[in-house]
């Protein structure tokens, strides 16, 4: 499995509408909307790293109201489910 964390940015205003898009995906864990440099933060889950490629390029940047994606590939979790 290959577990990455897209951040996104968005034209002003669009952020719950390109969010409401982004959910629908099925390799989609979680998709926040933040403040800041990036306007959301996006969990992904893809079964090999060239799918990865093709759901950055194909699935969430061809969605409107996009203008930048920085993909974060994860080498290494430790999930700590505490409290």
């Amino acid at each position: 499995m290959v577990d990455a964390v897209v951040l996104l940015c968005v034209f002003p205003g669009k952020e719950t509408l390109v969010k409401e898009e982004v959910v629908k995906i099925d390799q989609v864990k979680s998709c926040r909307i933040t403040f800041g440099e990036y306007d959301l933060v996006t969990e992904v889950q893809t079964d090999k790293i060239k799918s990865l490629g093709s759901l950055i390029t194909k699935r969430i940047r061809s969605i409107d109201g996009i203008t930048k994606t920085v993909t974060l590939i994860i080498s290494e979790s430790i999930e700590n489910n505490a409290g």
